[in-house]
């Protein structure tokens, strides 16, 4: 079925279209949204809004309305002669000569005090005049989702939002910026997952970890280094992306060294550092060449940090999986031909764990890295499961999954001879 606010043919309206929809059909949320965005109240008489179009005008065309290149929305109260006037953009350039028109045409039909409210998913580049004031839609979402406890229009807008960040972001058309912030990962029971759904908030997740400085500092992860290319996985039952290191800057491939994942899969997500079959020689000496003592004491440390994410948040615990793939084709979906799967507490069971210690899982996995002789991929994490761990659907998240790497130190140490 369409949806409500899908009323226009162009991406950019479409979207203005959804906010002004939910201002006009709920006047509080209009007042709340004037006083958000300008900083005072506006209570002493009744607000209006247009869209794409002056006031006082009928409705026109969306194409008519383009070529004369009027404001996206238009609110106004005639008896205080004050108009608030917003110019949305997502893909296009924020023009300086747009914004002055837009506050000479307010003033010429008898509005004496104008602000113009400019929107985009990124900072505008010049300077923005004394009346003119530029919010973020990443902004109006995050104001949003606070508005709809109390709007149940605030939460439809934002809903839509995000959905259209997942069509924007699956076609390309969203280049740069967000349209919604990261506001944790929804699967569940009620929500099943989906490719697009999942790409965009991985894409907003990934973003805000960039911004955690422990990550740097604790791990030397290079927080300004670009992840994979494209983000795929349509066909697939899951999406991920990675953090490298500053050292691996120099590197060929990213293989080489050992890199920060997260997978949002269809039943979980598995937050890991991997190992991977390309990685450098000496790396994989420097966990391997001191025997299995060695091995063991460093992944004992891991599993201590690993207790103490889960001692915190419920709904998770510890992986080490080892996949032996081959490909038939550069591009083409791996083959797995083996994988060893195991929980850590295996082989380090923990004060509170129900888990039986078994040792042997642990041990077979020192011995197939060791004597390795195919396409081998190691990777340790924990794993988030949907349906048992509650805090996956709040912003908090990003704090467990930046935890679970700090915890994997030991190994990443290891592999650099630190």
């Amino acid at each position: 079925m369409r949806n409500l606010f899908d009323q226009y043919t162009q991406r950019e309206n479409k979207v203005t279209h959804a906010l002004v929809s939910g201002l006009n059909e709920d006047s509080k949320l209009l007042k709340a949204f004037v006083k958000w965005a300008t900083g005072k109240a506006h209570n002493r008489s009744k607000l209006s809004i247009v869209e794409q179009r002056l006031p006082g005008e009928p409705e026109i065309t969306e194409e008519e309305s383009d070529r004369r290149g009027l404001p996206d929305a238009w609110i106004f109260d005639e008896d205080e002669q004050w108009s608030l006037i917003i110019e949305s953009k997502i893909a296009a350039t924020l023009s300086m000569d747009q914004l002055k028109r837009h506050y000479k045409t307010a003033l010429r039909r008898g509005y004496s005090d104008v602000i113009i409210i400019a929107m985009d998913v990124v900072e505008p580049k010049q300077k923005l005049p004394r009346w003119a004031k530029f919010i973020s839609w990443s902004e109006a979402y995050t104001w949003l989702k606070s508005q709809s406890k109390q709007s149940d229009w605030a939460n439809k807008v934002a809903n839509y939002l995000e959905v259209a960040e997942s069509r924007f972001t699956e076609d390309n058309y969203l280049k740069e910026g967000t349209l919604t912030t990261f506001s944790g990962i929804p699967f569940g029971e009620d929500y099943p997952y989906n490719y697009p759904e999942a790409k965009r908030v991985l894409k907003l997740a990934m973003q805000e970890l960039r911004k955690d400085k422990r990550l740097d500092n604790t791990l030397g992860i290079d927080l300004l280094a670009p992840g994979r290319s494209a983000i795929t996985g349509k066909s697939y039952s899951a999406v991920w992306d990675y953090l490298s290191l500053k050292q691996s800057n120099s590197a060929k491939a990213h293989t080489e060294f050992p890199h920060f994942t997260v997978a949002i899969r269809d039943d979980c997500v598995f937050v890991l550092v991997t190992m991977p079959h390309g990685i450098k020689p000496e790396f994989r000496r420097n966990l391997l060449n001191n025997g299995y003592d060695h091995f063991e004491k460093v992944f004992s440390k891991v599993a201590g940090g690993f207790e103490k994410v889960c001692n915190r948040i419920g709904g998770v615990y510890s992986k080490v999986e080892i996949v032996q793939r081959h490909y038939k084709s550069q591009r083409s979906t791996p083959n797995i031909d083996a994988t060893l799967s195991y929980d850590l507490r295996t082989a380090f069971p923990g004060k509170n764990g129900r888990i039986k210690k078994q040792p042997i899982w642990h041990k077979s996995a020192f011995e197939l890295l060791e004597n390795k002789k195919a396409n081998t991929q190691l990777a340790v994490g924990l794993v988030f499961n949907y349906t048992t761990c509650e805090e996956l659907q709040s912003p908090k998240i990003l704090n467990a999954i930046a935890d679970t790497w700090v915890a994997c130190k030991p190994f990443v140490d290891s592999m650099l001879n630190k």
